[in-house]
């Protein structure tokens, strides 16, 4: 499995983890929400695609200090290679504020095959708050697609409690709940052939006004 883990990260999100190892773990109908992109598509054999992750708060405001969270799929022709913070959906979470990037280590994650897990926190400690109705994304996730991948929906879930996890600026848990997702598999793109009838004729006609001025040049000698 090849990963890149941030150790000094993960060191410190373990550490904030264990105060609140004992709270009580997501609930169904939290008012934070993890999701992915939706409407996302990826072609059979391509390589380099994204999506992010995102965390919507649909209740009354509320400051997010840590975030951790895993995703799975059981598409053998996915392959999560990466994570990082240039989130295209929605601004970073801890945008500027961003421990991992702050000092340098990247987004901390760990990822082999069919599974990604990324953590990461606020460095002022100040965390970021959310307004009622308001996105943020937590990631921007790469992925590949094999070719000759099957097509159609390939489902994305997320890990439980407590690898997928939130507290506030406290380090205390914060109730949440993650809703799947889809990528649609597409067919592989196609590059269009040259049209060389076309070329061939252009070529012709080029080739008969040269013949008709060497004749006219001959008959005029």
């Amino acid at each position: 499995m090849t990963s890149k883990i941030s150790y000094l990260s993960l060191a410190t999100l373990a550490a904030a983890a264990a105060l609140t190892i004992f709270s009580s773990p997501a609930r169904a109908d939290a008012n934070l929400v993890f999701s992915i992109e939706p409407s996302l598509n990826a072609a059979s054999g391509s390589t380099g695609n994204q999506f992010d992750v995102i965390l919507t708060n649909t209740g009354p405001a509320v400051t997010v200090g840590a975030f951790s969270f895993g995703i799975t799929t059981a598409d053998m022709d996915i392959t999560f290679t990466g994570a990082d913070t240039l989130t295209t959906v929605n601004p970073y979470i801890f945008a500027g504020d961003s421990f991992d990037v702050i000092n340098s280590f990247g987004l901390a994650t760990t990822s082999g095959a069919q599974v990604l897990e990324a953590s990461d926190l606020s460095n002022s400690g100040n965390g970021t708050t959310l307004a009622t109705g308001q996105s943020l994304s937590v990631a921007d996730v790469m992925f590949d697609v094999a070719t000759a991948a099957a097509l159609g929906p390939a489902e994305v879930d997320f890990e439980a409690f407590p690898t997928t996890s939130l507290s506030d600026n406290m380090f205390n848990n914060l109730d949440f709940s993650a809703s799947s997702g889809i990528i649609n598999i597409t067919p592989p793109t196609v590059i269009p052939e040259p049209k060389y009838g076309g070329l061939l004729a252009a070529a012709l006609i080029g080739l008969a006004v040269v013949l008709k001025r060497r004749v006219q040049i001959m008959l005029a000698v």
